[in-house]
């Protein structure tokens, strides 16, 4: 009980992205370099660009499926970006350090969109939600990371795989969990209300 007490604390949760520090700067890091590094070989190497079409297409083929349209009310669309993106936190949380892979399609993604329609664009649609969202994408992929420490530990049954050792990384890794999914909320209120109209005056 007590376990649980700690893990749903705010002040807790608040502190843990500072207690992980490492973890959360390393996946941060892995997300920096894989968007410098993409959007070179997006910009000067056609193949990358060409791939690049085929995960646009299929990620618009996903928003499309949220079957979103520019007279949606903004409740709709909330909901709808809320289930995408909830499920993106959860996916990275239990893949753990494959999480990291989608990060890097990720950046993938975003070096494409900044390529393709520009820097001005790329501002507008996704920086008004992206500055929360992104850091929601690597806090729950280093929960996932965390977590997986933590079940490395239980496995090898190394020097300093006690049980306390396993249990602080799983509670760690849930706190992140938890702080991702409520920038994610955050995130997906912004983008259903600021980014949507920006949308709606850029493209109708």
């Amino acid at each position: 009980m007590d376990a649980l007490k700690e893990i749903f604390d705010l002040k807790e949760i608040l502190k843990s992205p500072i207690r992980n520090k490492k973890v959360i700067l390393f996946v941060s890091l892995v997300f920096i370099l894989s968007l410098v590094l993409l959007y070179i070989l997006v910009v000067n190497i056609k193949y990358f660009s060409y791939l690049g079409d085929i995960i646009f297409q299929n990620f618009q083929k996903h928003v499309e499926n949220l079957k979103i349209t520019l007279n949606e009310d903004n409740l709709h669309i909330i909901l709808a970006i809320w289930k995408n993106n909830l499920t993106v936190c959860i996916l990275n949380y239990i893949l753990g350090i494959f999480s990291l892979f989608v990060i890097a399609v990720n950046s993938y993604i975003l070096s494409y969109v900044l390529y393709k329609f520009g820097a001005e664009s790329f501002i507008y649609l996704v920086l008004p939600h992206g500055i929360i969202e992104i850091p929601a994408l690597i806090l729950s992929a280093s929960g996932g990371v965390l977590f997986n420490m933590g079940l490395v530990n239980f496995l090898i049954n190394i020097k300093f795989g006690t049980k306390r050792e396993v249990l602080y990384y799983i509670k760690e890794s849930l706190k992140l969990l938890i702080l991702s999914i409520i920038l994610f909320i955050v995130a997906g209120i912004v983008e259903g209300t600021i980014t949507f109209k920006i949308a709606k005056i850029m493209f109708s």
